[in-house]
């Protein structure tokens, strides 16, 4: 049981780090480029930077002064850097649930991945909403937070019930090796069981190691990523201060929440 809650929460990895620590908030789209950075409702420009600092609102140049252009200039290539950074941590995440639950479903059940339909199609789902949300066009990088429902419902019911059945299968074959561990193998009845609860309890702690040391990484760039967001919101308030009009534009939250008042 303690390896299918570790499950749970590395598939949830990349929703809950974003709502427990500083995130990129996004309502609407954001359209990375190699000479710009833009953000986008409806597929049309609320605000574009250029490299040289050149911001434009609802399609209109804005004319401002060598100060106020090197902060714009400084702040695209901060947001540009730090959603970069946000898509490799949720990437990375979900790779490593889905190599967890590979290695789970293989020893628990004894099928792999590939025979269990109701988690394979879960997985494909998930994955399916990253690849709405997350889109790459060469160089291009498009975070689409007017979708971010999608990877919602992906742990909607059919991830409740998936997990449900996993953990079905799970005690089903559990039981299964142990009356096989009952009926065979060396030595004495308690001998026999103490062999099979050290080969059980072996697994997960090997488990556990593997996606720790993984998962304490990932943790680790999470923290550096919190920090970089905390100086880029002081860069965004230095601008907001300069053009009040870019308030209505708040990109960065480095306010620290808890998982109560952000429960999904």
């Amino acid at each position: 049981m303690k390896t299918l809650l570790m499950i749970g929460s590395l598939l949830m990895a990349g929703q809950v780090n974003a709502h427990q620590q500083c995130q990129l908030q996004l309502n609407n789209d954001l359209l990375i480029e190699q000479q710009q950075v833009q953000l986008l409702s409806n597929n049309q420009p609320l605000w574009r930077i250029n490299n040289d600092g050149q911001l434009w609102l609802d399609n209109q140049p804005v004319s401002t002064d060598a100060d106020t252009r090197k902060l714009l200039q400084q702040y695209q290539q901060g947001v540009r850097q730090q959603a970069e950074e946000t898509v490799y941590v949720v990437t990375e995440a979900m790779a490593l649930a889905a190599t967890a639950v590979e290695q789970v479903l293989t020893e628990l059940t004894g099928k792999p991945l590939s025979k269990n339909k109701p988690m394979q199609q879960v997985l494909q789902n998930i994955q399916n909403s990253t690849d709405t949300i997350i889109v790459r066009r060469g160089e291009q990088l498009e975070i689409r937070g007017s979708q971010l429902q999608q990877l919602d419902k992906a742990f909607g019911p059919e991830f409740a019930a998936a997990i449900e059945q996993l953990v079905q299968e799970s005690m089903g074959s559990i039981l299964w090796q142990l009356g096989k561990a009952m009926m065979g193998g060396s030595g004495d009845f308690e001998q026999r069981m103490d062999a099979f609860g050290q080969r059980m309890e072996q697994f997960g702690e090997q488990l556990e190691q593997s996606m720790t040391a993984k998962a304490d990484l990932l943790e680790q760039r999470g923290d550096a990523l919190c920090q970089q967001l905390q100086q880029l919101e002081q860069l965004e308030t230095a601008i907001q201060q300069r053009l009040p009009a870019m308030v209505q534009y708040d990109l960065v939250n480095s306010q620290l929440h808890s998982s109560q008042q952000h429960n999904m």
